[in-house]
């Protein structure tokens, strides 16, 4: 049958472009793109952040100084009282001298709190330095590795419009009954169209009835396997 051996044709052609794409797909440049581009987004997720996070730790850092600038003044003015000598009397210089000390304390625990806090906001800043000289490294590979693909990809499209052009062609002389039955089988299997070896199936080396052998071989009709349901063809009938 004419129909199925330019199908058969259109399959060698439609395989074979197939092969193009899934080279395209599977690229070593192509993963090493996708690897960066993953790479990219996760860190600038990672810098909006951190970024959110530093701004936090100066909020807090500016409140915790101006609190310590606070009990500082407030320490001040309790030296200034006691060296006035304006105290009418020894509770009150007791009293003075308590709060002095409380003061004092509390001076110390802010100091440390803005010492931890001034080193956690330091390692804080480097580490999204460091961040971003690697996003900014990432980006300069990025360019470079999509030159390499965008080349590849190019020869690889070169030869994909060639065979389309050739399995084009084949497929306009085909009878849309015959495509349709070929697109449909091809959305769950490939090949479509699997070639007779002596008495079975290529495609699922099911062995076939004899009466249906002999349907293939007359190449009068279209005859699908029963097993996989792959269109079955004699490939001895091919002519060059």
């Amino acid at each position: 049958m004419e129909q199925l051996e330019t199908l058969w044709k259109y399959q060698e052609l439609d395989l074979l472009m197939d092969q193009y794409i899934l080279e395209k797909k599977n690229s070593e440049s192509r993963r090493q793109l996708l690897k960066i581009k993953n790479y990219l987004v996760k860190q600038e997720r990672s810098l909006v952040s951190m970024d959110s996070d530093a701004t936090k730790k100066n909020q807090l850092l500016n409140k915790l100084q101006q609190e310590f600038n606070s009990i500082e003044e407030r320490m001040q003015v309790q030296m200034e009282r006691l060296k006035s000598e304006e105290l009418d009397s020894l509770d009150e210089v007791e009293e003075l001298a308590k709060e002095g000390f409380q003061l004092q304390d509390r001076i110390h625990r802010k100091e440390d709190e803005l010492k931890k806090l001034d080193r956690e906001l330091h390692n804080f800043i480097n580490r999204i330095q460091d961040i971003r000289q690697r996003v900014a490294k990432a980006k300069d590979d990025y360019v470079t590795v999509k030159k390499e693909y965008d080349a590849e990809a190019a020869g690889i499209n070169e030869e994909l419009n060639k065979l389309k052009v050739q399995r084009d062609k084949l497929g306009s002389v085909i009878s849309n009954e015959l495509m349709n039955k070929y697109r449909n089988i091809k959305a769950s299997r490939t090949p479509v169209m699997s070639p007779l070896v002596g008495n079975q199936c290529d495609g699922c080396n099911m062995s076939l009835a004899s009466l249906m052998i002999q349907r293939v071989k007359d190449g009068k009709r279209i005859v699908e396997c029963e097993n996989c349901g792959r269109i079955l063809f004699y490939k001895e009938s091919i002519t060059s």
